[in-house]
């Protein structure tokens, strides 16, 4: 296990069932995060998304969409090795 996977959170999978309505939200969520140049695209990374600033609202907290869709990409475990795979020379 390498420093960068010990950095991520634990992943726990889970079934989900959504409803199309659900579904026609989540593109929403994307539509909203496409706006902020980050690359939120995937079903897990819109829900976590979509968990973080409903989470926000609820404790009656402010939210950054930016800081959100940062937050969701950098503890990706895609897209962090995605990442440092182009970093290497």
């Amino acid at each position: 296990m390498t420093d960068t996977d010990q950095d991520l959170p634990k992943r726990v999978v889970r079934t989900i069932t959504l409803t199309e309505d659900d579904l026609n939200m989540l593109d929403e969520v994307e539509r909203v995060l496409s706006k902020t140049g980050h690359r939120v695209k995937t079903d897990s990374k819109l829900i976590r998304a979509a968990i973080n600033v409903a989470s926000r609202v609820l404790h009656g907290k402010a939210y950054d969409i930016n800081e959100i869709a940062e937050k969701v990409v950098r503890e990706d475990g895609r897209s962090l090795s995605k990442l440092i795979a182009k970093k290497k020379p």
